[in-house]
């Protein structure tokens, strides 16, 4: 049955506005999850299309196959990350707890800050024997966010729904908000480049690059001897998203650590190999990465929408931030009747 056609004055303008209001309520504490699905749903399209055929086009067949395999590359991954937040935490916890700066510095070059060090990480073949490694802190952190479980056993449904969704009806979501969006056709277009294009640039120019730093700064630790080599890479991680100094935040206190426990050697090779090696990862790799993922935003100003959606809304900020200013320079932009 074809819906009614319905003058447009028949509805209140005040009644839409709050109508849209109430959905956005309703619809808002899983926004993030939504933005991610459609970024995934996006870079997981080639492979759906590589699909249809041997589907013999049939696209939730493909779309279940494509889910499959990303929940194979990133179900493991997510195990691992979890073991090391959860090493991280107590890592740093450990920390908080010294009273005076020479004492960080030892913890950090002795290991004693975590309650264990990498090695039942490392010494873990698999899922399971990671599981009842990290067991006991597992089950003290799940007590803490045990109010938060809900939401993220509801946010991941949300995350794999709505990635099967774009994968399935993407094109016909996109003509439906293009034939009802209140603009028209090339700025809805303009706009949703700009939404693509912060996924993509955050995920090359800040997560790529920061991913590649850690990675040199985890081989080094290792290397060294450092203890908790895999908690402190993800903390240079985290801290990579500040430019040129980020991760020095994490390597010099441990190079410092090293000198003072009388590792003067240790110190040295990780000082020369923090300047020379890390710091240069990000110097080369950063403007490769951010030239790959064109985000039409300056470092500077990422980096500031990180940290102010950080403050206001959490950890989610990471994501929403810089999309948030992204789409406000394209607003400006195409409100001064600029092409971006």
């Amino acid at each position: 049955m074809l819906p009614l056609q319905v003058p447009s004055e028949a509805i209140p303008r005040w009644l839409v506005g709050l109508l849209c209001a109430a959905a956005v309520v309703v619809l808002g504490p899983f926004a993030p999850w939504v933005v991610l699905a459609v970024w995934l749903g996006l870079w997981a399209t080639r492979l759906h299309v590589r699909l249809l055929r041997p589907c013999h086009g049939r696209r939730g067949v493909a779309a279940s196959i494509t889910l499959l395999v990303l929940g194979m590359g990133l179900v493991p991954v997510a195990a691992v990350m979890t073991s090391l937040v959860v090493d991280a935490i107590s890592l740093v916890q450990g920390l908080v707890h010294s009273d005076q700066v020479q004492q960080v510095l030892v913890k950090l070059a002795r290991g004693d800050a975590a309650d264990t060090t990498q090695e039942g990480l490392t010494s873990t073949s698999s899922l399971a024997g990671l599981l009842s490694h990290q067991g006991e802190r597992a089950w003290e952190i799940a007590q803490q966010v045990a109010g938060a479980t809900a939401h993220v056993v509801i946010g991941m449904f949300v995350l794999i729904a709505g990635i099967y969704g774009v994968l399935v009806d993407g094109a016909s979501w996109y003509a439906w908000v293009e034939r009802h969006a209140p603009m028209d056709a090339v700025t809805t277009k303009r706009f949703a480049d700009a939404f693509v294009e912060t996924g993509r640039g955050m995920a090359f120019g800040v997560l790529g690059a920061g991913m590649l730093q850690s990675i040199v700064a985890t081989i080094t630790y290792l290397i060294l001897g450092v203890p908790a080599a895999l908690p402190l890479g993800l903390l240079t991680l985290v801290f990579s998203v500040i430019p040129t100094v980020g991760t020095a935040i994490v390597w010099v206190p441990v190079a410092l650590g090293l000198a003072i426990t009388g590792r003067t050697e240790a110190a040295i090779a990780l000082s020369v190999l923090g300047v020379g090696v890390i710091g240069t990862v990000d110097n080369l790799a950063r403007p490769y990465l951010a030239r790959r993922g064109q985000l039409q935003l300056p470092t500077y100003v990422v980096l500031l929408a990180m940290f102010g959606g950080i403050e206001l809304i959490g950890a989610w900020g990471l994501v929403l931030g810089p999309l948030a200013v992204r789409l406000a320079k394209e607003a400006v932009l195409v409100a001064s009747n600029r092409p971006s």
